[in-house]
Parts: C-alpha cells; sequence; structure tokens
C-alpha cells in the first residue's frame, strides 16, 4: 500500500524505496573531453520520470515537485526534494544547510552522469557564459569536500526540504543532453534522541530512496 501524506509545500508525494545499486558509467575522460564552449545553450525542458516507494512501516513519505520545468539562459530548472516524518520524533543525518542537504556532495551527480543539482543559492558562480554548467575544463574525476553530517531533530510530522537548481554536468561531453537521469538520496534516522552527553547506543536505521528527472529539447 502506498502512503500518500502530503507535503503541503513541495507537491504529491510517494514513499520512500528501497535503492537499486548505482551503475554510472566512468566519467567522461579529460583527453576526450569536449570544453563547455556554449555561446547558445537552446532550451531544454526537465521533468520528473519516476519515483521510489517504501513500505508503510518505514514511517517516511518523500516528495519531489517542480517549481520551474524550463531551463533557459534566462533561469535554470528547479525542484523541491524533501522528506516527511510520518512516525514518531526521531533524528536524521540531513537538514537545509550548505552542507548537509538532502543531495549534498557526490548524491547531487545523477546516474548515468549528465546532471548536476546544485541547492539553491550555494550554485557555483563559474558559469559558462548562457548555460547553466561550469566553466572549468573537464576531468574524469570529481572531489567533495570530507566533512561529517551531524544529527538533527526530526520530530514527528515535520519535514526537511531543499529546493535545487538543475545544472548540466561540465565533466560529460553535450550540453543537457536529452535523457532519463537517476538521483539517489540516503539519510540515517535514530529512533533514539542523543542524551545530554550527545551519544546514544541505538544504531541509525538507513532510508534509502530515488527518483528520476527526464530532460528533452525544446521548453515550450
Amino acid at each position: 500500500m502506498r502512503r500518500r501524506a502530503v507535503l503541503a509545500s513541495l507537491g504529491a508525494c510517494a514513499t520512500l524505496a528501497g535503492c537499486r545499486g548505482l551503475g554510472s558509467p566512468d566519467r567522461t575522460a579529460a583527453e576526450t573531453a569536449t570544453p563547455p564552449a556554449c555561446a547558445g545553450p537552446g532550451p531544454r525542458r526537465v521533468e520528473l520520470g519516476e519515483i521510489g516507494t517504501l513500505p508503510d512501516e518505514s514511517e517516511v513519505s518523500a516528495a519531489v515537485s517542480a517549481e520551474r520545468t524550463r531551463s533557459t539562459a534566462d533561469a535554470p530548472a528547479r525542484f523541491s526534494v524533501g522528506l516527511r516524518n510520518d512516525g514518531r520524533d526521531r533524528e536524521i543525518d540531513v537538514t537545509d544547510d550548505t552542507q548537509c542537504h538532502l543531495l549534498n556532495r557526490g548524491k547531487g551527480r545523477s546516474d548515468p552522469n549528465g546532471l548536476r543539482l546544485y541547492r539553491a543559492g550555494d550554485a557555483p558562480a563559474d558559469r559558462a557564459g548562457d548555460c547553466w554548467t561550469r566553466d572549468r575544463s573537464p576531468r574524469d574525476s570529481v572531489g567533495f569536500d570530507g566533512y561529517g553530517c551531524g544529527r538533527h531533530a526530526f520530530e514527528s510530522g515535520s519535514a526537511t526540504a531543499t529546493t535545487y537548481e538543475v545544472w548540466d554536468d561540465y565533466t560529460v561531453d553535450g550540453y543537457l543532453r536529452p535523457g532519463t537521469y537517476r538521483f539517489d538520496v540516503s539519510v540515517a534516522l535514530w529512533t533514539e534522541t542523543a542524551g545530554r552527553e550527545g551519544e546514544t547506543n541505538s544504531e541509525p536505521e538507513a532510508v534509502d530512496w530515488w527518483f528520476e528527472l527526464s530532460v528533452s529539447a525544446g521548453g515550450e
């Protein structure tokens, strides 16, 4: 039975799903990549594709809603992604901030490679012309800061959500290539809140979920 809890600020909800293993191809090699020269990006339409489901006993709902489905020189496509706690008070290792949002670091890269989701307000400043891609030479690997995310209150009925801009992955040839791209979300949940010393013996529960974005040429 699918959970139908609604996140008012996020649009239609779907329940969380078990996540299949990633199957991303190798990043484009630097010696074969095309520099991100983009004088005229051309409009694209980015729409929500399939989303995962999870048994009701997870007591967590997920939602993805489109805030803007057109990607043009004036503005990128934008989506809001969030989780809601339909169970008792818990703690979670994500929150809507610069570092520990739902799709932080490598989780913002699609499978297969081609799209990159940046938290609105934290998008790169080195934009290539009118394109929503980084103005730097492609390379065969991308590093991310090695920091940890703490535990945050996830009270019953509360939600954590983040709005993302859809950018091209500058390490891959082409610009916002038409196709279907998957994003995997994985968070840790603690059913016992931390004590006065900030510690608890409980092990976190892993919650895995995924959704897809579909890119097509044009944007009318």
